[in-house]
């Protein structure tokens, strides 16, 4: 299956948009479009791929080498990488790291067929902070939260991390993963029930599965590295739950399950997820909100770009 034109455009604008905060990976994303369109080994390595027409499916490229170095598989590259600091902006370490790259691709052809095969997972614990924005905009002091694509179930420990505002703290005072974040304080907010559904959850508590969710930061963001890191050891701690199934069918089973409570606000979160559903698994949660809030309060928070080359949103709709 060939890599469209579209996607093509869409890894561009990425790349352009990476610049600011991953520049040596903008560059590596730039020459594999490059390559893309120019034909060679890697091209055609990732063209035979039956998922070559997902959207941004040049990315698990990037992801599956990130896991070779992760992994002690690319030596080199990983030496190379030592010097990504002082490489910033030195168009000759960039296009050294390329080779690298390029090179690491075509000697481990399994490892990387095995990356291809898996979806797009970049999972930050500090993506919840648009979770604990929309919380706060509801108000509400009770919520049953639930999260599509949730991946690992970072998100659903959104409380039990601690977070530093412009003058106010809020979280777990004891945790270990510490985020700062803008806007007002959230104020009192209690999950009482937390749970989350992904066509292929990644278990915290599994070294592999670790890897995987590690290998989606880019090397330059260390910081995210530490905070991922140790979001994921508390992870393994608590034992969030992560369903595997299909997010329609989960959020069915959910919604009906649960018996009525007024005192609780069911809210559906996701963030980097909406845009993977056909347009009639979009219309089918839309109905199934809907009708569940017939019953209950329910609201969705989404951080969602409007197309895959734009800046994510936040968005709370309160359905009624």
């Amino acid at each position: 299956m060939k890599i469209s034109e579209a996607s093509v455009r869409q890894l561009r604008t990425m790349s352009g948009g990476m610049a600011t905060y991953a520049p040596v990976s903008s560059g590596i994303l730039s020459r594999l479009v490059d390559e893309v369109e120019e034909g060679g080994p890697v091209a055609q390595a990732l063209a035979e791929h039956p998922d070559a027409g997902a959207p941004l499916f040049c990315m698990r490229a990037l992801s599956g080498v990130r896991w070779l170095v992760l992994s002690g598989l690319a030596p080199d590259l990983e030496a190379h990488l030592r010097n990504l600091t002082s490489g910033i902006g030195d168009p000759t370490y960039v296009e050294q790291t390329w080779l690298l790259f390029r090179d690491a691709m075509l000697k481990n052809p399994g490892e990387i067929r095995a990356a291809l095969d898996r979806p797009i997972q970049q999972h930050q614990p500090g993506r919840a902070a648009a979770l604990l924005s929309g919380l706060g905009m509801l108000g509400a002091p009770r919520v049953r939260l639930l999260e599509l694509g949730a991946c690992a179930g970072l998100n659903l420990l959104v409380d039990r991390y601690r977070w530093f505002g412009p003058d106010w703290e809020w979280g777990d005072a004891d945790s270990p993963v510490r985020l700062a974040t803008d806007g007002r304080n959230p104020g009192d907010i209690r999950i009482v029930e937390r749970a989350g559904c992904d066509l292929v959850p990644r278990d915290p508590a599994d070294p592999a599965d670790s890897l995987i969710v590690r290998s989606f930061l880019p090397p330059e963001r260390d910081i995210e590295q530490l905070e991922l890191d140790d979001a994921l050891t508390l992870a393994s701690r608590f034992g969030v739950q992560v369903d595997k199934a299909d997010a329609v069918e989960w959020l069915e089973a959910k919604l009906s399950a649960v018996e009525e409570d007024r005192s609780i606000y069911t809210v559906v979160w996701h963030s980097l997820f909406w845009s993977y559903l056909d347009p009639q698994q979009q219309t089918q949660i839309e109905r199934l909100l809907s009708r569940a809030a017939c019953k209950r309060k329910v609201a969705r928070v989404s951080f969602e770009p409007h197309e895959w080359e734009t800046a994510p949103r936040l968005q709370i709709t309160v359905y009624s």
